[in-house]
Formats: structure tokens, C-alpha cells, sequence
């Protein structure tokens, strides 16, 4: 009984775990969650990802900073990427607004598509 108890608390943790990476690389907003992932989250999952967020905003509101975008130090601001799914119209970015067609192509602030890229709406092109 004692194993058992720890294989559950074991795979608990696993699963806050990746609630928690899911903030970092998706977004602070349950509704950023692609739908499949958040079908799949028990609702104290939930609630805790939308605790984790905004324990994370509040810290980056105090400290006037995002930390949930460049994870890697990028080697150049501006990447090159291909839309996957039509994006609403009329998208703003940091510099300026687009519209986003399936299979365009853009040259954009790293910041402004990694959200896109983390939700699978867009795909860096490299080389």
C-alpha cells in the first residue's frame, strides 16, 4: 500500500510539473492551452496552472520584465516563420499589425511569434 501511495504521489507531481512548464511555454492563460491539452486537465490542474500564473504575472508586473519569452538567448530578434492556421485579422504586435493567412510567410520579432510557434500556429523557418 505504501509503494502504491508513492506511485501516485510520483506521478502527481509529474503532472504539476508540466502544468507548470506549460505556463512557461504556452502562456498564462488557460484559453492559450491548445484544446486538447486542456481536456486532459483535472479541474484542481486547472486551478492550479491559473494560481501559477498569476503568481508569475505579479512577480513580472512588480519586477517590470516578461521572463516567459526568450528561455534560450536568441542569436538574432527577428525570425522568419510560416503561418499554419489562419490567426484572427488584424493581429498587433510590438511593431506593427498583420494579418495572419494560412501558409503566409513573415519576418518577425522572436517575442512577438513564440507564443504563436509554442501553440503550434506558426513554425520558425530555418536555413
Amino acid at each position: 500500500l505504501t509503494h502504491c501511495n508513492w506511485c501516485v504521489s510520483l506521478y502527481r507531481y509529474n503532472r504539476a510539473e508540466i502544468v507548470r512548464d506549460l505556463a512557461w511555454r504556452v502562456g498564462l492563460e488557460l484559453l492559450d492551452l491548445p484544446s486538447e491539452i486542456q481536456e486532459k486537465l483535472t479541474t484542481l490542474e486547472k486551478e492550479y496552472f491559473k494560481n501559477h500564473s498569476v503568481a508569475i504575472k505579479t512577480y513580472m508586473g512588480k519586477e517590470g520584465m516578461e521572463l516567459n519569452v526568450d528561455m534560450v538567448p536568441p542569436k538574432d530578434p527577428y525570425i522568419k516563420v510560416r503561418v499554419m492556421e489562419n490567426i484572427d485579422e488584424g493581429i498587433v504586435l510590438s511593431d506593427k499589425t498583420t494579418n495572419f493567412s494560412r501558409h503566409s510567410m513573415h519576418f518577425l520579432k522572436r517575442t512577438d511569434a513564440e507564443p504563436y510557434i509554442a501553440r503550434g500556429q506558426m513554425e520558425e523557418l530555418t536555413g
